[in-house]
């Protein structure tokens, strides 16, 4: 099943943390009603490259962007009025001990 946000009042309710990625690979699509959201990236490691794609029917997938991290650390990528109907993030270039941890937010 499909998890789904941005249909509640209670924002907390529309924040999505998917289960770490220790190897190269993506995320579960998740259902977003909204055309604002936020990505957050957390990166354990090093070198990870992380894509946030789009999909509009859950089976094709297009590039929102992509973003090159070359060291542990949290960051945020806000997409604002890009209508996009499920997302999901890729992480690639993972070494030995390196994880990628994300989050979506949908309002």
């Amino acid at each position: 099943m499909t998890v789904e946000i941005g249909y509640f009042a209670d924002n907390s309710k529309n924040i999505h943390f998917w289960d770490p990625l220790t190897a190269d690979g993506s995320t579960p699509a998740v259902k977003l009603a909204g055309t604002n959201y936020t990505f957050v990236d957390k990166i354990v490691g090093g070198n990870i490259t992380v894509v946030h794609e789009g999909s509009l029917n859950g089976t094709d997938w297009f590039i929102l962007e992509t973003h090159s991290h070359t060291g542990s650390g949290i960051d945020h990528h806000t997409y604002s009025n890009k209508p996009v109907l499920y997302v999901r993030a890729t992480a690639s270039s993972m070494g030995a001990g390196e994880s990628f941890h994300g989050s979506v937010m949908s309002d």
